[in-house]
């Protein structure tokens, strides 16, 4: 679904009741996240430093944003995205990122959603931003 020559490529997205399943593959040279990466995802996005998460450094994904996995960072990014899209503060996204094959970068990524053409859109931005900043 996206250019080869990216770091963090999405191979297919499947709408299921309630969450979207994404299989991604990225670069295995550069599976996981940098502290420069984490800024800059975090200066378009200040809010996903304090997003709950499950990890072993602490409660929060800002314990772990700038040495985590990217599909990790793409989780959060679309829970991000969504939230701002939706307009619904108090509605709660939750998501799950697992290594498939973590030597060749293969992973799933879960999430959540209330309207699946949003949560689309914010995979396919959430890769492109994240891409983006990839390629600096």
């Amino acid at each position: 679904m996206t250019d080869a020559a990216q770091p963090l490529r999405i191979d297919a997205l499947t709408v299921q009741p309630g969450r979207i399943v994404c299989e991604v593959s990225v670069d295995p040279a550069r599976r996981y996240t940098t502290p420069k990466l984490a800024a800059s995802m975090c200066e378009d996005h200040p809010s996903l430093a304090s997003h709950a998460c499950v990890n072993d450094e602490g409660d929060t994904f800002g314990c772990v944003i700038g040495h985590t996995s990217v599909p990790h960072l793409l989780e959060h990014l679309v829970i991000d995205m969504q939230v701002r899209a939706g307009g619904q503060r108090d509605v709660t996204f939750v998501g799950t990122t697992e290594w498939t094959d973590e030597a060749q970068g293969f992973a799933t990524v879960q999430v959540s959603f209330t309207d699946d053409l949003v949560a689309l859109r914010a995979f396919r931005d959430a890769a492109e931003k994240i891409n983006g900043a990839m390629l600096k």
